[in-house]
């Protein structure tokens, strides 16, 4: 693994540094090799995610679960006697036991340690499967529409534990629909939902954070653009097609409202 594959692995874990963080971010937006190989990282680690769901769900083989049953006590750890030969396979299978419970154990471990830092880019790489489902829905858009405006922003701000403002982005040409509450890396999202006049979806998103990002900063994830930034105790992003080329004024104009 080259160094600086081992860098987006961390990059990955969100195990970097803030600062490191955000060098990461921004030569992502300057080489799309490297942000070739981040998709490559992403594809490999769901991958793994999806095959390991499906070893821990699958059924213990009723034989190898009888043996198990029925294997007899251990013997005294200083008798002299030597263990019988025929008794070697429930010394591999304890090892075999030991590799997969220690394997499950550091995914888990992985898996609550992610939560902790709000600014990985997991966060953006799950707003960004959300945004493909619900860009797609005309009634079902949204679960609390823009009539109910001062309900979503203190019901957001409650959930979400960093203040949650609705922007006025008509200057854009956009218009706020509604809300939905999300949960990405392991943390509640505010989404705030709008429209141009092509109908087509542009969603700010916002997470709460001890370390909110410095400046803007621009990625492509699948087919949608996005523009993250930080303040207030909270990192936001913006997310919308990727042939859009107002994401960058949109956030700039929202950074001013939030």
């Amino acid at each position: 693994m080259t160094q600086d594959s081992e860098k987006l692995s961390a990059f990955l874990d969100g195990q970097l540094s803030v600062a490191e963080t955000e060098a990461i971010e921004q030569h992502l937006q300057s080489d799309p090799e490297l942000q070739a190989e981040l998709e490559a990282l992403m594809g490999a680690d769901q991958v793994a995610r999806d095959e390991f769901d499906e070893m821990i769900r699958a059924p213990v083989p009723l034989d190898l679960a009888r043996a198990i049953q029925e294997a007899p006590e251990a013997e005294v750890a200083n008798a002299p006697v030597a263990p019988a030969a025929g008794r070697s396979w429930l010394a591999a299978l304890a090892v075999m036991l030991a590799l997969f419970v220690g394997a499950a154990g550091g995914y888990w471990t992985g898996q609550s340690r992610a939560p902790a830092v709000a600014s990985a880019p997991g966060w953006l790489q799950d707003i960004a499967e959300y945004h493909a489902i619900y860009a797609t829905q005309k009634r079902h858009l949204v679960e609390v529409p823009a009539s109910e405006t001062e309900h979503i922003q203190t019901w957001l701000s409650n959930t979400v534990g960093a203040a949650v403002a609705v922007p006025d982005l008509s200057g854009q040409g956009l218009e706020f629909q509604g809300a939905r509450l999300l949960v990405a890396a392991g943390k509640p999202v505010a989404q705030l939902m709008y429209l141009d006049e092509d109908d087509r979806v542009v969603a700010l998103c916002l997470i709460a954070t001890d370390t909110p990002r410095a400046g803007f900063a621009e990625r492509t994830i699948g087919v949608f653009n996005m523009v993250a930034w930080g303040g207030a105790g909270a990192n936001f992003v913006v997310v919308g097609d990727d042939d859009r080329s107002d994401l960058r004024a949109v956030a700039e104009a929202a950074a001013t409202q939030v």
